[in-house]
Protein backbone atom coordinates (compact mmCIF):
# COMPACT_ATOMS: atom_id res chain seq x y z
CA UNK A 1 0.00 0.00 0.00
CA UNK A 2 1.67 2.90 -0.98
CA UNK A 3 1.38 6.92 -0.72
CA UNK A 4 -1.64 7.42 -3.43
CA UNK A 5 -4.12 4.30 -2.41
CA UNK A 6 -3.67 6.29 1.38
CA UNK A 7 -4.69 9.56 -0.55
CA UNK A 8 -7.48 8.07 -2.58
CA UNK A 9 -9.27 6.56 0.53
CA UNK A 10 -8.92 9.74 2.56
CA UNK A 11 -10.49 11.50 -1.06
CA UNK A 12 -13.43 9.21 -0.58
CA UNK A 13 -13.30 9.30 3.56
CA UNK A 14 -13.72 13.25 2.64
CA UNK A 15 -16.31 13.18 0.21
CA UNK A 16 -18.68 10.96 1.60
CA UNK A 17 -18.45 12.68 4.74
CA UNK A 18 -19.48 15.95 3.23
CA UNK A 19 -22.26 13.80 1.87
CA UNK A 20 -23.24 12.91 5.27
CA UNK A 21 -23.25 16.27 6.13
CA UNK A 22 -25.21 17.55 3.37
CA UNK A 23 -27.90 15.19 3.75
CA UNK A 24 -28.03 16.10 7.41
CA UNK A 25 -28.42 19.86 6.89
CA UNK A 26 -30.44 19.40 4.00
CA UNK A 27 -32.82 16.82 5.33
CA UNK A 28 -36.76 18.36 5.74
CA UNK A 29 -36.44 16.92 9.18
CA UNK A 30 -34.39 19.55 10.17
CA UNK A 31 -35.98 22.60 8.46
CA UNK A 32 -37.65 23.98 10.83
CA UNK A 33 -34.65 23.70 13.87
CA UNK A 34 -32.94 26.26 10.90
CA UNK A 35 -35.78 27.99 10.40
CA UNK A 36 -36.12 29.02 14.12
CA UNK A 37 -32.08 29.66 13.76
CA UNK A 38 -32.48 31.80 10.96
CA UNK A 39 -35.78 33.76 12.48
CA UNK A 40 -34.11 34.37 15.88
CA UNK A 41 -31.69 36.80 14.24
CA UNK A 42 -34.98 38.96 13.49
CA UNK A 43 -37.07 38.45 16.43
CA UNK A 44 -33.98 39.73 18.59
CA UNK A 45 -34.31 43.23 20.38
CA UNK A 46 -31.52 45.69 19.00
CA UNK A 47 -31.86 47.97 21.91
CA UNK A 48 -28.64 47.83 24.27
CA UNK A 49 -29.92 46.31 27.89
CA UNK A 50 -29.47 49.52 30.58
CA UNK A 51 -29.09 46.69 33.44
CA UNK A 52 -25.68 45.56 31.44
CA UNK A 53 -24.03 47.82 30.68
CA UNK A 54 -24.01 49.96 34.02
CA UNK A 55 -25.86 52.86 33.09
Amino acid sequence: MDINWARSLFTVWVFVSFMLVLYIVLHKRNKRNYDDAANSIMEDNDTPDNEKSGH
